[in-house]
Parts: C-alpha cells; structure tokens; sequence
C-alpha cells in the first residue's frame, strides 16, 4: 500500500509494469522471425524479399533517398513494414508510412498489424485521429500510416524523421497537388484570373477569346500563359487569387495550394485550358517542404522505377539511389491476362459494332473494373458499354474505391484515372476494360503530350499505368482476367514496337499475343476465345504457353530518348529549385546542364523545346535583376533554339519570344511622341487609380466593357462606351441625362479634342442609315458644347455612328457634317480588346514605378498596342458618312 496523501482513500489501485521490451534484431530481415504474427502473414519470408532486405542492410541504410523496386504480388508492403519498425526499434525513428488513399492506408495498416508491426491509422481529418494512436507515434511506440495529403499540405501536422512511399510510381500527383493551384470554368475565380493573364500579356488575344467564346479548338488545346509576362504580374496575379479565395470564388483544394505558391508565382508554370486553368511549378519543390525535406530517410516502394529520371521529377529529389527488383522478377509477372484489341477484328470496324461487342463480353464475365483517364471519358464509356440493369460503382481519383464492388456477384466498378491502388484477386473480377491513353492526369500533363507533342517525356509514365491497370485483377500467380483494350491511341500505343520492347517481358509477351489474336479474326471467334480464357479450358492452356515462351526469349529494353531524360532529370530538379528561391541565373545554369544531357535523336527535340523556352524566360527574369544586355542575349539564344525545336507544333505561336521587348526600357527620358493629345492621355493614364490600385475595379470595367460591347441592346452598349473612354485616356465623359436629342456617349480630352458617339446597335445591319440618325448624330458636338457653357467643341472633334450597318441612304449622306464618320461594331470591339491588354500590361510593368518613369513605359506600351489616340483616331475615321 501507499503511504502519505490523502487518508480517505478506501482502497489503493496497485501500480502493474507496463513497460513492454521489445526484442532487438541486427537487420530487418532477422527482426521478422522475432515479431508475433497473426492470421494471414507469411510464416517467413520470401527469397525475393530477404534479397531485398539484405541489400538494404549493406549498403542503403545510411542514404536519404532509397527506391526498392518490387513487381506487384512480390510483397511490397511486408517489406516497407519491416524496414519502418526495424528503424523505429533501432535509431528510435519516428516512421509515417504514406498511401495514396485512406483505403489503401487502412489496408496497409491491416497487413502491418498481421505482421506484428505496432500501428497508427492517422487518416482523414487531424481532427478526427484517434488520441492514443497519435501519441503513440509520436512517442516512437508505433508507426503512422497516413495518405500522402497528410504529408504534402499547407501545414502538415506529423513530423516523421523516416517516411515510406507506397506505390511511388503513381504518387506524382499526390505530391504535386500540394502546389496546384486547380480552378474550374465554373469558379468565379476562371473569368478573373483569365482577365488578369490576358491584361499582362500572358495570354494572346486572339487567345483570350477563343477560350471566351468557347470555340472548338480552345476547347481541345491547352495553352501555356507567357512566363516572364506572369512573372511581370506575379503581385497582380496573386492580388487577384487573394481575392478569390476571400470571397470562396475558388474551391477549398485550390485555397491550400495558393498558400503554398504565395510569393513564388514568377517560378509557376500556368496552363490555360476552356474548362480549367492550373497554375503549378513543373516539378514539386519538395526541398522546400519541411516535413519530408528534413526526414532522415525516404524510401520509395515501386511497382517500377523506370529507366527515364520519372521517380526523381514526381518527387522533385537530385538523387535516389535504386534497389532493383530480384532476378525473377524481371521476366516473370504475375498471373495471366488475355488482352483483347475489339478494334482490330475483322467485324468489329464500326464503333456501333465494337461497343455491342464489349456490352455483350462485360454481360458474360459478369463483373468489370472499367477505367478511363478522365471522368468525361469514364461516364461516357459507363453510358454505352454497361448493360442497363447492371449494378455500377464509381471512384473519383483520390477517393477510396467503393467497398461493396469487390463481393458483389455481377456489376462494374468504373474509375477516373486510377490506375493503381485496387486490389482485386481471385473471383472478385476476371475482367478490365481500360478506355483511352493514360496521359492526361492534369492540364500539365494534357500539355505537354497535346501541345508540346513531347509524348517521349511521358510514355514512361503512360507504359506504368498500363501495366498497373491492366494487372489490377492479377495480384498473385493463380490470378487470370481478360483486359479489353479501347480507343484507337490506346491500340496504337499497345502496337508500337518500341513501347513493347520496353515492357516487362511478361506484359509484353501477353500483348504481343493479344494483338496477333485481335487480327484476321472474327467477333464471333473472339468471343469463343474469351470463354475458352474465362472457363481456363485446355484450349487456353495450349495458348498460355506460347505466351511463356515468348516471354522467355526476349529482354527489356528502354524507350527510346530514355537514356537523355534519365541523365537530365538531376538538373531538371536543381532548375525548379532555383527558381523557386528567384536564383534565376543560377536556374539559367542549370537547365542548360539538362539541355546538354538531353541533346540527341529527334525523339526528345519536343521537350528541349520546352526546356529552351524555360531557360529563355529565366534569362528574361535574370536580366530584369541586372547585366541586361548578356541576358538578353542569352534569352535570345535559347528562344531561338526553342522555335526550332518545337518546329511542327503551335504552343510557340501565341508566346511573345522577343527577349529585347520584354525588359523595361530605362534610357529614354523624353516622350518619344509630339502629339499634344497623347501627352495628355499618358499624363492621364500616370494619375489614374486604375493603373496602381487594387485588379479588382480594373477587372471589373474591362469584363463590364467585353459585355456591354458583345450585345446589341442598347443601354449596356451605351455603358460599354462610357467605360471604353475612360481606358482610351479622357479627361472625363458625359453623364446621360436622359434629356431630348443628347448623345449616347462623349469622351472629352479636356479642351483639346471631343468624340461624341451615336450606337446603333440594335439596328438591322441589312437596312440603310437613314438621314435622321445622321442628322441626329451631327448635332451631338454642339449639344456637349451648349452643356460645357462654351460655343463650340474644340477644333477637329469628331462624332461616330457605331452601327453594323454598311450602306448609306443618299439623303443621310447629303445631311451629314464633315466630321461624321461610320464606325462598326467589330472595329469598336477591337479598339476596346487592345485598350484592355495594353492597360493589363501598364498596371503590371508600372506598378511601382515612379510618374516619370511610368510615363516612359506607358506611352511605348500603348504605342505598341496602336491604342495613343494619334493611332486609333486615324483607325476610326476612314469612311464620312457624307461620303455615301
């Protein structure tokens, strides 16, 4: 009993030890034998995985970034287990082992525990974790199994000295979307952000309105906005986000991400598409981000590493060191797949014909796993090929894959690029249906094979999720399922030797086969071979072993340019790591180092490209900080190799690529201009609020502008032109009063120089202009006059008839004044499209800067844009209406 404290107590809770001693193992693979292990878990271990343990053990327990290649099937998880708990029992490491989805971090976790390896399931909100489990891990008494999202956040509430990577392959856009910025059509923020990239420059006009309008072309392509003229904007830009995110115009995901890029933007690429726009750096600056920067260890558990740097760009590491996979398992896979190409078959031609076909096969397996790159090409695929009645599961890209597919008796589990991560064995499917090219996960991605056409940069990436769709029904050696292989990009790439010759021998003996039994074949033979596959009948067995012997007689070899994206890939990461810390000479540095290692065969000309018009935009951004002359011809150097490179292809034609044009001339101190009313308009421009305050009010007037000016009606046209004054640099423009006779609009460049205008909008562009608009018109000048309380307009002031008509009653023509002239709607529609870039430009390059300097640049600027009044007057009065 206690003695002392307080002498009420009635009885004293006896203190039991509770201290656990845990046995001690040399290695991690001597720690297995010592663990209790529950049902399921191997009573030791495999000769692949004790391999693998012993070479990490001898050479690799020291180094910061480990690979350990692994097939699927061969025990991944098992042997990410046992090395976290051997580090956490031996240097008291605390270990966080990260999966892509909650499912497969609660499956992880399971199998963990069977192995007799302490655990913490730290899932979804941090709110919401168990309190014991946390401290726990904490405490270094367990390991956390977690997502990868609680890794790479805004603020990451563990703090590991060791992590696991499960499925490392496919975690690139787990990892990036810690800085992608992701912002839908349907946002408020698109239209705003849109505006500002089209206000700098960033984006063409031309461009600007095909993805306003919407046209079809714009709807397929993405675009690249220009980076220096991004970097130029990066306070705007970010002035505009900042808004969005105050006032919820954008999703809470996209929130986070902006946290992360505040202060970075001038280092991001932004990619424009008609549905969305995604501003992200082209490799995650993983160095950057404590919590898995200041790990002690990372070791990545992979499927397949690949022979083309893709491991270090999804991660964003200079180095990893690489344990390959055992000897086995570079030939032989797991389990069998019958690959069926429908397109191919002799009747199958017609998509009405090939979609019956794969309806009719889905009908008689009974259950399938369908997926698709994306969710438009997966509901489409669900729509016409999943029999009506049958039951069907969806899986957005992160979530967890539904639970209740996998013991259900018949349906189809249809997914949006999820390649990896379901496990389905045995009985559970015998069926995948994969529909479209893997290779648009992101507009980045949609980018660079689409636009770039730098297709030899992802086709790692594209084979990977090949291989792990194709083999989500195939997780051990007694597993079988057909894979019915869609669309025509899909085929090809499948047909293409080369993609072929760098597949596992196993996958590339299995397609070979599938492709030769796709061809000179009927749907009717087809659909016997099927059954033959699905019943294993001795017919198929016959045939599995000429897909053994193929795969015995041949090696794996790289893609093609995969030797020069291997070696370039350090310099691609130490590139975005500068740029990311505004070292902008020293990322010049260091992308020319990749360009060195990627030169070579045409195959990898497309991404030099990208890569010069990288260099060339830091080169830009180097000389803004000083040496200007040496940048910009370094700049020029490489946007020149750029266009080169990227011959055959269009992402170029929209981008300014002139070095010398993008850097802010400081040597002229007059006004290059005599002309006495652009004076006046740049003095304006200099004082306006419009050109230092917030983006907002600017946003606001050239969106209020395009609108008003779009239609016909004629209040808002009317509006439209009031606005379009004040971007065209006027002192002040009349207000309406409503009164008899008075003008629709007047622009009044104080006493110098007036246009009043009369809109026609709404007219019937097919008649003729009557003499009475032309006598009404004609009265507009004396009428602003009479209201100024002066005699007369100021000498050479002119009206416009804004209308879409093109003929000219012969009374309107003899009524008409000399200083009447008839202007198009399209023509004040261009005016106002170049009056709002230039001013996006001024606002972005003058902000800051002091009036006489901002003077300068103002007036080059809106020379450059033909919008000084000496150039758009000329422009608006080429046709007198007396002149018929």
């Amino acid at each position: 009993m206690l003695h002392g404290g307080f002498r009420g107590w009635l009885s004293v809770v006896a203190f039991q030890k509770r201290r656990v001693i845990e046995a001690a193992a040399g290695t991690a693979e001597e720690l297995y034998p010592l663990l209790q292990h529950g049902d399921g878990a191997p009573r030791e271990l495999w000769v692949r995985q004790a391999e693998v343990l012993r070479a990490y053990h001898e050479s690799f327990t020291k180094v910061p970034d480990v690979a350990i290649e692994l097939p699927t099937g061969a025990g991944k998880t098992l042997v990410g287990s046992l090395i976290a708990e051997w580090r956490r029992r031996t240097f008291g490491d605390r270990v966080a082992y990260l999966a892509p989805t909650r499912q497969l971090a609660r499956q992880a976790a399971d199998r963990a525990a069977s192995y007799g390896v302490p655990t913490s399931l730290l899932t979804g909100s941090h709110k919401l974790w168990d309190s014991t489990a946390e401290t726990r891990f904490i405490q270094g008494k367990s390991v956390a199994f977690v997502t990868y999202s609680a890794i790479f956040n805004s603020d990451p509430k563990l703090n590991p000295t060791m992590l696991v990577l499960d499925d490392a392959h496919a975690a690139e856009g787990f990892v990036a979307a810690n800085w992608s910025v992701v912002i839908r059509r349907s946002e408020l923020a698109y239209d705003h952000l849109l505006e500002a990239l089209h206000g700098c420059g960033a984006l063409a006009g031309s461009v600007t309105a095909r993805l306003r309008e919407g046209e079809e072309d714009a709807a397929r392509t993405v675009y690249l906005a220009g980076l220096p003229q991004v970097a130029a904007a990066a306070t705007d830009i970010e002035r505009v986000l900042s808004e969005a995110q105050a006032h919820q115009w954008m999703s809470r995901n996209a929130n986070f991400a902006f946290s992360q890029i505040q202060g970075s933007l001038p280092a991001c690429l932004v990619f424009v598409s008609a549905s969305q726009i995604l501003i992200r750096p082209f490799i995650a600056p993983t160095a950057f981000h404590p919590a898995f920067e200041t790990a002690e260890q990372r070791l990545y558990l992979s499927a397949t590493v690949g022979d083309g740097g893709e491991l270090l760009r999804g991660f964003g590491r200079k180095k990893i060191e690489h344990i390959a996979a055992p000897a086995a398992s570079t030939t032989q896979g797991t389990g069998r797949r019958f690959f069926v190409f429908p397109r191919l078959v002799d009747d199958l031609q017609t998509e009405d014909a090939e979609t019956a076909f794969v309806s009719d096969a889905i009908s008689s397996y009974g259950k399938a796993v369908l997926l698709a790159p994306d969710g438009r090409t997966r509901d489409h695929a669900v729509e016409v090929l999943v029999p009506g009645k049958m039951e069907k599961w969806t899986a957005e890209e992160f979530e967890d894959a539904p639970d209740g597919f996998e013991g259900a008796k018949a349906g189809v589990l249809a997914l949006a690029n999820r390649y990896d991560g379901i496990d389905l064995p045995g009985d559970s499917c015998r069926m995948i249906v994969l529909v479209g090219l893997p290779s648009g996960a992101h507009l980045q991605e949609r980018f660079l094979h689409e636009s770039v056409g730098a297709v030899v940069a992802l086709r790692e990436r594209i084979r990977t999720r090949l291989t792990q769709g194709a083999g989500r029904a195939t997780r051990n050696s007694s597993d079988f399922a057909a894979v019915i292989v869609l669309s025509r990009e899909l085929v090809n790439f499948c047909a293409d030797p080369a993609v072929q010759a760098a597949m596992h021998p196993e996958l590339r003996a299995e397609v070979a086969f599938g492709l030769t039994y796709s061809t000179d074949i009927t749907a009717a033979e087809t659909r016997e071979n099927l059954e033959y596959f699905r019943r294993q009948d001795p017919e198929w067995q016959e045939a599995d072993s000429e897909i053994r012997v193929d795969r015995d007689a041949t090696t794996r070899t790289s893609l093609p340019g995969t030797a020069q994206l291997s070696a370039s890939a350090r310099h691609e990461v130490e590139a975005l790591n500068a740029a990311w810390g505004g070292e902008w000479e020293r990322a010049v540095e260091f992308t020319g180092k990749a360009l060195e290692r990627l030169a070579g065969g045409k195959e990898i000309r497309r991404y030099q490209a990208l890569w010069n018009y990288l260099a060339g935009s830091w080169a830009v951004l180097a000389a803004r900080t000083g040496h200007g002359n040496h940048w910009i011809e370094v700049a020029q150097q490489h946007y020149t190799a750029a266009r080169a490179a990227a011959a055959g292809t269009r992402w170029l034609t929209d981008l300014l690529t002139d070095a010398a044009q993008m850097i802010s001339p400081t040597t002229v101190l007059t006004l290059s201009s005599g002309d006495a009313l652009d004076a006046l308009v740049v003095e304006q421009i200099v004082v306006s609020p419009l050109r230092t305050g917030p983006a907002k009010p600017f946003i606001t007037l050239a969106q209020d502008i395009r609108t008003g000016l779009g239609q016909t009606d004629a209040s808002p046209f009317e509006r439209a032109l009031d606005s379009l004054g004040r971007l065209a640099g006027s002192t002040s423009c009349r207000t309406r009063t409503k009164a008899d006779a008075e003008p629709d609009s007047v622009w009044l460049f104080s006493d110098l120089f007036w246009v009043a205008c009369e809109a026609k909008s709404d007219t019937n562009p097919a008649k003729e202009v009557p003499a009475s608009d032309a006598t009404q018109a004609c009265g507009h000048l004396n009428f602003t006059a009479s209201e100024q309380g002066i005699a007369a307009a100021p000498s050479g002031s002119i009206t416009l008839l804004v209308t879409p008509q093109q003929r000219v009653d012969i009374a309107a023509a003899r009524v008409a004044d000399a200083g009447l002239y008839l202007v198009s709607l399209d023509q004040i529609r261009d005016l106002a499209e170049r009056l709002i870039t230039c001013w996006g430009a001024i606002r972005t390059q003058t902000k800051g800067t002091g009036p006489d300097k901002a003077a300068l640049e103002i007036e080059r600027l809106l020379r450059t844009h033909r919008t000084l009044p000496s150039q758009w007057i000329p422009a608006l009065t080429t046709r007198r209406v007396a002149d018929g």
